[in-house]
């Protein structure tokens, strides 16, 4: 098979908001906008659209960085576990919150990471990976390993130790969320499903210290999947020690390889040190500056900041209502730096009250109905922009006019549709339930789409608040009716979102709503399988416009931005827009 060589394969405008004309828009909740069909840097092409203003109005600029940042001391974070209740674990097979990922992204590094030193030009690099190949019809890859990089327990990685990890955490056994992502490797489905103990697609010889991937179908986003933790290695004894179980702290896999060691973790904090076997990053840096980190966990967001308030840690989360106020009593902030990430609710296709194919008018009524501006408004403070779709500015292929019609607050239209639905048969025998963890501001939202559907439709709905385990309990069969659900990007991929959010794989993962359509299936296949980057955005916006247009299946509501604020004295908090802290980069005075 011919292979071409991919050292630094350079992801073009993958994040970029677009590159406007002559100006970007930045990042993950970002913006973008090249009028129709703009070629990007690198011959990618996306059709794109207006997006988020603030970044249309804003270079997209670089990261933040201070080389010659103080270094010792300890970072004292409440920002991040100030939500307990959601905390499961942060093994890099089971991490599933940003929260938590904060924690799994400074232990464990993978094959492949990107650089985000350009905010709209990221570069995906070689992390624990020194050089890959992929073939013609990117059906395989062969990753070549670097050579001499250790755990922080000082043992060697190896090729295998990569091949086992990914058994584990693919295995039907260990019931990771991600767990379909094994799926695009050959063999995956079958472990997946229980049917096989070993991934017969992945050749791991650690002589040559080669991995060789044969993928189930092409995919040409493959080598950037790989940047998620779930595809980290395992050290073997750490993972002989915890087998296919995991859970809070020492629970899961804790030998890493990346910046920081995990030295404690319990109900109260997780302490993280420096990792002395640590072999650097993609931006060059091999050492970090910070002597210990500690995240401490509260019960819910307004108790974080309260304590925040009263002078204690180093950061903190902002609660719903406090945005204005967090910002002039605490400017170092980073509520204006846009992340890559949709809020939005899942339809339950499985509901017999919202779900089939005779509910759609009742799903574009919902959400038509429900007023995003005033949700920016009284729960954001003005600090979010409106969603055009679940794919956000900055993703390649990202259009703002897919969604013009339930992405609009239109209770006149909804209204139609509403008595529409109800004219040919359509009746709701009791209340929708809209599902929503608690300890955050999701409340409040949820709160505010009651009063929506109460006074523009007339329908009666009750609040299913979740203290515990709510990813968990949403995802099972009927977990979900109208239930709130949220995406940080994992790397810039229009697959990151359509795949892992809707396909029929992820049902019982990350596909809350158990949406499972064979059109979609079709046209999300084929887009994995397009190596020409405009031709793949094409699919890939056919298969949003028929998730939302033609299905309303989900309800996007708003694009994220970051939410937290700091002390004077912490330097580098800048972060890159998939909203992850660069915690071996972050320094505070003495």
């Amino acid at each position: 098979m011919a292979h071409r060589s991919i050292r630094k394969a350079f992801i073009a405008g993958a994040l970029t908001l677009s590159l406007i004309t002559a100006a970007c828009g930045d990042s993950d909740e970002g913006d973008d906008a090249a009028t129709d069909g703009t070629e990007q840097d690198g011959g990618t092409e996306t059709s794109a659209g207006g997006g988020n203003q603030q970044l249309t109005e804003t270079d997209c600029g670089q990261l933040e960085f201070d080389p010659d940042a103080p270094t010792g001391g300890t970072f004292t974070d409440y920002a991040y576990m100030s939500d307990s209740g959601t905390n499961t674990s942060f093994d890099p097979g089971a991490v599933q919150t940003l929260n938590e990922f904060q924690i799994t992204q400074a232990i464990f590094d993978s094959l492949t990471d990107f650089d985000f030193s350009e905010k709209c030009s990221p570069e995906l690099k070689g992390d624990l990976a020194e050089s890959w190949e992929v073939n013609d019809d990117a059906t395989q890859y062969i990753f070549t390993l670097k050579e001499g990089v250790t755990y922080s327990d000082g043992s060697e990685v190896k090729a295998s130790d990569f091949k086992a990890a990914w058994e584990r955490a693919g295995s039907a056994e260990f019931g990771s969320s991600y767990g379909y992502l094994v799926n695009n490797i050959e063999g995956g489905e079958a472990l997946n499903a229980g049917e096989a103990e070993e991934l017969s697609g992945v050749t791991a010889d650690d002589e040559a210290g080669t991995l060789t991937i044969d993928l189930a179908a092409p995919n040409a986003e493959f080598a950037s999947i790989l940047v998620h933790p779930f595809f980290s290695p395992a050290q073997p004894d750490d993972l002989a020690k915890i087998g296919k179980e995991t859970g809070w702290g020492d629970k899961g896999l804790t030998i890493g390889t990346g910046p920081f060691m995990l030295e404690k973790a319990d109900e109260n904090e997780v302490v993280l040190v420096p990792n002395p076997e640590w072999d650097g990053n993609v931006y060059g840096d091999t050492e970090v500056n910070l002597e210990r980190i500690v995240f401490k966990m509260t019960i819910d967001v307004e108790t974080a900041f309260q304590t925040f308030e009263a002078g204690e840690g180093d950061s903190a989360p902002i609660p719903s209502g406090r945005f204005a106020d967090a910002q002039a009593a605490f400017p170092q902030n980073s509520v204006n730096t846009p992340v890559m990430g949709v809020y939005y609710f899942d339809f339950g296709a499985d509901d017999p009250q919202v779900g089939g194919d005779e509910n759609i008018k009742l799903r574009k009524a919902i959400a038509m109905a429900i007023d995003r501006d005033e949700l920016n408004e009284k729960v954001y403070e003005g600090t979010r922009d409106d969603a055009t779709g679940i794919v956000p500015p900055g993703i390649p292929g990202y259009n703002d006019a897919l969604c013009e019609e339930i992405c609009t607050y239109d209770p006149e239209r909804a209204k139609e549709l509403y008595d529409e639905w109800v004219a040919e048969g359509g009746e709701l025998t009791r209340p929708i339930r809209i599902d929503y963890n608690e300890g955050g501001s999701h409340g409040d939202v949820a709160t505010i789409i009651q009063a929506n559907l109460k006074d523009n439709l007339g329908i009666e709905t009750e609040l299913g608040g979740v203290a515990e385990d709510y990813f968990k309990l949403v995802a099972e069969p009927g977990g979900c009716q109208l239930c709130r659900a949220g995406w940080y990007a994992d790397y810039p991929t229009y697959g990151n979102f359509m795949v892992d959010l809707f396909s029929a794989a992820s049902i019982g993962g990350n596909n809350f709503g158990r949406f499972d359509n064979d059109e979609f299936e079709t046209l999300i296949a084929d887009a994995q399988a397009e190596t020409d980057d405009a031709a793949r955005a094409k699919l890939y916006n056919e298969a949003e416009s028929l998730l939302l247009n033609e299905q309303a299946h989900a309800v996007p509501l708003n694009f994220y931005t970051g939410n937290q604020v700091y002390r004077d004295r912490v330097h580098n908090y800048d972060y890159g827009p998939l909203g992850f802290v660069m915690w071996e980069r972050l320094a505070v005075d003495g």
